[in-house]
């Protein structure tokens, strides 16, 4: 279960973040999410109220106003070469919608999931445990 932050100057239009969106989304799944497993958000600010060093901390080239700061919150415990893998697929996938690799940022961030929870007042269940239907 990620779900991403996708921060971005504003401007962007409901195009782009739908690209960006099924970008991630693919992402995910080809890093072995679940294809229901969609959870987004998306927060435009304006150029003042996004400030980002154009090179930091090596890029051979600055960032353009199109970057993309993603925040991944994955469940407590995540192996690092599932995040390896998850973020080479961000950028592979974000790349091939339009987006310069130089210009995409991914911080992951983890959470228990007994602190959550998904919806319906119940708490979210342990991974890999799906609810019968």
């Amino acid at each position: 279960m990620p779900l991403f932050t996708i921060t971005m100057r504003s401007g962007r239009t409901v195009a782009e973040k739908n690209a960006i969106s099924a970008a991630t989304h693919e992402a995910s799944v080809s890093a072995g999410y679940p294809e229901d497993d969609h959870f987004q958000r998306f927060v435009s600010l304006e150029e003042a109220d996004l400030r980002i060093s154009p090179r930091y901390p090596d890029l051979p080239a600055p960032r353009g106003e199109h970057v993309l700061m993603i925040e991944a919150v994955l469940s407590s415990g995540t192996e690092k070469e599932r995040k390896r893998l998850l973020l080479s697929a961000i950028v592979t996938h974000l790349q091939a919608a339009g987006t310069d690799p130089n210009d995409v940022m991914v911080f992951f961030g983890e959470f228990d999931r007994a602190n959550s929870s998904f919806g319906g007042g119940r708490f979210a269940l342990p991974v890999g445990v799906r609810p019968k239907k």
